[in-house]
Parts: C-alpha cells; structure tokens; sequence
C-alpha cells in the first residue's frame, strides 16, 4: 500500500472511530516519515480522545517542530495542557492560534475556559465578548459569558436547543437542592445531545432524588461516551462499593485513580472500602496517601489515626489525632477517641501516655475531657464527673447497644436468667437506652428509668416500655422524693462511682441488683486510667450488711469484653428478709 494511500485509510478508520487500527497505520506511516506533522498530530488527537493528554502534547510538540505555523496544532496542544491543569502555557498556545489566526473564535473560547477555571472571571468574560465579537451568534461563547456572569434569565434565552445552557440551568437548580427542577433541564439537554459530563450531572441529580437505578443507569452511559469522566467513575465506584460489589468498585477506583493520582474523594472512599475488606494494609496506604494530597482536612487525618489505633499504633494514631482535633475541636467525639487511646496507650506506655495527656491539658485545660481523663491518670476522681458522664453518654446514644453486642455485654441477660420475672414497680438507675426493661418487662411490673443522658432517654422513650423516664443524675434523683419501689437495678452503673455509701444508704431497704467491675486487692474501690472504678467485693458486701441487708448473693462473671479481655466482675443481688 502506498503511503497517500495509507494515509488515507487511517484517516477513514480514525474519521470512524476506529481508533487503535488507525493507531497502528500512523505508526507504519512514521517508521518512514518520522517528523510528519500530520501524522503526528493525528497521532496526538487520538491520545487525546482517550485522555492520555501528556503523551498527547508530546505529539503536539513534536509536530510543531516541523510545522511551527499549523494553528491547528497550536490548538490541539492547548487543549491538552489545559486538561494536564498546565493553564500558562495552555493560554501561551491559544495566543499561538491567535497571532497566526486572529479571528479564530474558537481561540477566544479556550482562552475564557482557561480564565474562568482559574476563577479570573474579569478575563474569561472579556475573552467570550472577543469570540462573540467575531461571531455574534457563537452560540457557546453567549452560553458560557452568560454562566460566567450569574445570568440566569440570559441562560434561559438561550436554552431553546441549547443542551450547554440547559445543563448550566440544570446545575443551578441542583446547587440549589431543586432537584426536580435540575432533572427536568439535564433531562432536556440529553435528549439534545449525546454529551458525557450532561449525563453525569443527572447521574448525580437522581442520585440526590434517591433514584439510584436511574443514576447508576446514566453515569455508565457518561463512561461509554467517556472513559475518562471522572464524576461517573467516582459515583460508580462508591455505588458498587455500597452494594457490596467490591472487586468491580475496586476497578472503577483503580482508573478514577489513573486519570487523578491527586483526587482526595477516591483516595479516601477507595482506602474505607479497603478497611471494611479488612484489607487494612492497603487502606492505610490510600490514607496516607490523602494525608499527604489534604493535611489540613481533618476527617482525613482523623480516619487515617483510626486505623492506626486499630493497629495498635497508639502513639501515631495520637499525633494524627491531635493534629485533626485542633483544627475541628467542635468534636467531641474526637477528644473522647483520643482519651480512650490515651488510655490505651497508657498501658504500653505510662510515662508517655501522661505526658501528651498533660500537654492536652495544658492547651485545653476547660476541655471537661481532658479534666476527666487528666484526674483518672492521676488517679484522682473528676471535679466533673455529672457533667463529663452525661457528654460521655450523649455521644454515645447512637452506637451504644451495637457497641454493647460488640464487646459481648452480659450483664443484663444474667440479671434475666438468675431473677425474671419482677413484680411490682422497678426502678431502672442509668437506664440508658432501655436495654434493662426491654428484657425484664412484663405485664406484672412497671418500669421508671433514670439516666443523666437526655439522649440515652430518646431512644429509651421510642421502646414505650417506661411508665416514666428521667432526666437526673441518680444520686440527686435518689435523694429527692420518689414513689416506693420493688427493686432497683443498676446495671454497669456503680462503675462510675466511687464511694458508693450515700448511693446504698438511700436505696435500703429496697431489694438492690447491680453489677460492678472487681479489685480484691483494693481495700474499697480504685479509680482505672479509663475513669471506671473497681470495688473490692468484701467493701460492697460490708456496706450492704451495714445498711442492713441480710440475704446478699454474688455471682462472678465476665462482664464485657475490652480489646480482646475479659472484663471480670460480680453481680450482686441483695435483699432484707425478716
């Protein structure tokens, strides 16, 4: 085949897509015409079209060395330095354009695309007026000069079989939560053309709309139009992960992260899928990796400290902590994640663990925390016990029973097995979610539950099975006027008390069940780094005798489990039997 002839037949394959066939001819053709420009650059647009915009302007260079006049080349490569974010010399290639031909409209576009993408809004409305002074009726300059300028009524003059400003009003209604709206402009614009970043945005409009097959539908249409259309990849792969379609959502990951080695959202959605894979390596990794791209995010470093105190890095995991603390100190939940690894750190470390605690408190000494945390590392009880259980709680609400299901919590259904059924009115003392009455309820008793965590109560009251919930430290509630009660129970309560006299002087003489955690080697109670209290049983067994109580039982068992321990305790049951 002779080289016109070649040529031409590339140029057909290419003109009808196909691509690697028209590759291939190009790569024939330069083996002996190394520097022909055509090819080159044509070589260049296909690189283009598949979104390999470095090996692109590597073509685009080359062919301008041996055609420094073509224009069109000029444009090509701006086009590409562009799409690589290199905007100067993106901008130095449309002036190219423009000195060789001053009125390419096409030029001015580029040049305003370039302007308003580094939000120099000024120029980029200058430069869509210099393309529309070329051609007044260059309907994509007007579309974008009118988005670009805030003109919502100039878009919908415009709109009439326009899919660009029907997109631009579609995005506006989806910035402004009027889905419906957004939908019904995006859908308009796609049947106007076959345009991939048009059926991204309605992938992510039916999304908002809880659409979700619709949006998946449309956002695997944007990637046959685009490969490379990095919206879609990222809502797929999110969408796969979520349905638990982990080896595809790792591909669509894997090319998101291809075309933007630098995009946090993939790095980060990418290493939670990894985590939940338990593949906790390689999500560390993609952790870091977002470390690095966004240092001053703090849910990034927060995340990435998670899975390191899940490693048992405590000592890392704190540093990333901090550092995420600092710059969001509104989260709470974060100083309480640090104050349990303090904790945990404390057991490897001690001297370390009450240093960084000390330098917390340093910085933060109003932090009730770090007040907490300080005194029980000190071994010392909080000045702010009440208000510190009832934040501890509060944030606790929403995770509590899962969390309880995680560490195996057993207190509770003991106290079913060794006394169901109860009679009579029970009082419930730190009733938190209303774990206790849902298991002892019956038609013979009624329940009152006290808890100091108005949010514990919340989920407590959704159970209808108190007669009456309150909002009360338990001691202020116990020394103040109540109805006579059957029984009180406080299950994983007295834990977070000390001196427990006051508290049993004003239960007696009514029947007592109540778990605690146990020390025989404390003469009454101590104070544990994580600011929970052990009793020895003897001092529980002798204060209740005290009070008067005659038939006292105690059952041994493991209470909980914490990082892999057992937590041993006791329940006790006691009663005064004439």
């Amino acid at each position: 085949m002779s080289y016109q002839l070649m040529f031409q037949k590339a140029v057909e394959l290419h003109q009808n897509g196909a691509l690697n066939e028209a590759e291939q001819l190009y790569r024939q053709i330069l083996e002996t015409a190394p520097d022909n420009a055509d090819v080159l650059n044509l070589l260049g647009l296909i690189a283009q079209a598949r979104g390999i915009h470095q090996q692109a302007a590597e073509y685009f260079y080359k062919a301008l060395e041996n055609a420094p006049r073509h224009f069109p080349i000029y444009f090509n490569l701006a086009i590409s330095l562009g799409a690589l974010g290199k905007f100067l010399e993106a901008a130095e290639a449309y002036q190219k354009v423009l000195t060789l031909k001053p009125d390419c409209k096409e030029a001015w576009l580029g040049l305003g695309n370039l302007s308003w993408a580094q939000n120099r809004i000024d120029d980029a409305r200058k430069q869509f007026s210099a393309a529309l002074k070329i051609d007044a009726q260059y309907t994509e300059a007007a579309t974008n000069l009118a988005e670009v300028s805030d003109d919502t009524a100039a878009l919908e003059k415009l709109s009439a079989n326009n899919p660009q400003a029907l997109y631009y009003l579609g995005r506006r209604a989806f910035d402004a939560h009027d889905f419906a709206a957004a939908a019904a402009y995006l859908q308009q614009a796609d049947a106007l053309a076959q345009d991939d970043e048009i059926k991204a945005m309605l992938g992510e409009t039916m999304l908002a709309m809880q659409q979700t097959e619709k949006a998946q539908k449309m956002f695997y249409q944007a990637l046959n139009l685009n490969p490379h259309n990095l919206t879609a990849l990222m809502n797929l792969a999110d969408m796969e992960a979520d349905s638990h379609n982990f080896g595809e959502a790792e591909k669509l990951y894997k090319r998101g992260l291809e075309i933007a080695p630098d995009n946090l959202r993939l790095h980060t959605n990418y290493a939670e899928m990894l985590c939940r894979n338990k593949r906790t390596v390689e999500g560390l990794e993609e952790y870091r990796q977002a470390v690095i791209l966004a240092p001053q995010t703090p849910e990034v470093s927060y995340n990435l400290a998670l899975i390191l105190k899940n490693l048992e890095e405590y000592e890392q995991a704190l540093d990333l902590m901090f550092h995420a603390f600092y710059l969001a100190p509104e989260h709470t939940d974060w100083s309480l994640n640090i104050a349990e690894t303090l904790v945990l750190f404390n057991e490897k470390a001690p001297e370390k663990a009450r240093k960084i605690c000390e330098n917390w408190y340093q910085k933060m000494p109003e932090n009730l925390i770090v007040q907490h945390l300080w005194s029980a590392l000190n071994r010392q009880t909080a000045a702010n016990e009440k208000e510190y259980n009832a934040l501890l709680f509060d944030n606790f609400a929403a995770t509590y029973e899962q969390t309880l299901k995680n560490i195996q919590y057993s207190v509770v259904d003991k106290i079913a097995e060794l006394y169901a059924p109860l009679k009579g009115k029970i009082l419930d003392l730190g009733c938190g979610t209303g774990l206790v009455a849902e298991k002892l309820k019956t038609p013979n008793n009624e329940f009152i539950g006290v808890d100091i965590s108005a949010k514990m109560l919340e989920i407590a009251k959704q159970k209808n099975i108190y007669a009456e919930l309150q909002n009360a430290d338990i001691t202020e509630y116990l020394h103040a006027e109540h109805p006579e009660f059957a029984c009180v129970i406080a299950a994983d309560v007295f834990c977070y008390f000390g001196d427990l006299r006051q508290i049993f002087a004003a239960i007696a003489p009514t029947c007592l069940i109540f778990s605690v955690e146990t020390d025989t080697k404390t003469e009454k109670y101590v104070i544990q780094p994580n600011g929970r209290y052990k009793h020895n049983p003897q001092y529980l067994t002798q204060l209740l005798q005290n009070l008067g109580y005659t038939d006292i039982k105690a059952y041994e068992l493991v209470l909980r489990q914490e990082n892999g321990q057992d937590v041993c305790g006791m329940l006790f049951a006691a009663e005064i039997r004439t």
